[in-house]
């Protein structure tokens, strides 16, 4: 795994983590995990698992936004916009395909929850993927909405107008246990790209919560599900 720092816009620094493909690869999959999620190299998230599935023919970015030092969880956005946040990850994007693949790498993006939030407010990032792979994502907020971030969410039609270009494929996983996320905002943006995406597919996921874990063993099956996914329409 190899770490690249670049300037952030709000506090520290922004940290992409490569992870390079175990064999000769020109695809790349960019993981964005929820709101205040945070790649842990040595951890044992689904993310981690992800990467175990993909390295062999794969190359994996994960993108540590800029915080506010000694802070954790929302506290350490707090004073942070959504806008900022978008333009870190569109900065990082920038930063792999000039430094890290010099040569035309084809991407695929997961969005993982907030993470899909994000890739709508990016439309120069969503406009490099050939697939998206999109998990419990939503599109608005409610006024009593105060978190980091999530209060200076845009209009939920601005998000949406990104996937009005987007013509590759999109695939929205949705646990229909999910409490988190309502139904109908992840439906608003899987309605919006099957108007103009060329393949696309929405997935109940029976027993399954907002992170996709059984709601009964609470066995999480992100990384199984999102794999297959990936195996089925990149690889």
């Amino acid at each position: 795994m190899e770490t690249h720092t670049i300037q952030g816009l709000f506090s520290e620094s922004v940290i992409v983590y490569h992870y390079p493909s175990n064999k000769p690869s020109k695809k790349s999959i960019l993981v964005l995990k929820g709101i205040y999620g945070e790649h842990d190299p040595n951890g044992l998230s689904w993310d981690n698992a992800l990467v175990k599935l993909l390295q062999n023919n794969h190359h994996i970015i994960f993108i540590r936004t800029s915080r506010l030092n000694n802070k954790t969880d929302r506290e350490a956005f707090i004073g942070k916009t959504f806008g900022q946040e978008c333009s870190e990850i569109e900065s990082a994007l920038e930063y792999c395909n000039k430094n890290i693949f010099p040569e035309d790498i084809t991407w695929c993006c997961i969005g993982a929850s907030f993470g899909g939030t994000i890739l709508l407010g990016t439309p120069r990032t969503l406009s490099q993927m050939k697939a998206v792979i999109m998990i419990g994502s939503g599109c608005g907020k409610t006024p009593e909405t105060t978190k980091p971030l999530l209060s200076t969410l845009p209009e939920t039609d601005r998000l949406l107008r990104a996937l009005d270009t987007y013509s590759g494929i999109f695939i929205f996983l949705h646990g229909e246990n999910d409490v988190v996320v309502p139904e109908y905002s992840q439906r608003l943006i899987y309605d919006r790209a099957g108007k103009h995406s060329n393949k696309h597919r929405w997935v109940s996921l029976p027993n399954l919560d907002h992170s996709l874990r059984d709601t009964s063993t609470k066995e999480s099956y992100m990384a199984k599900i999102a794999f297959q996914y990936i195996s089925g329409d990149f690889i």
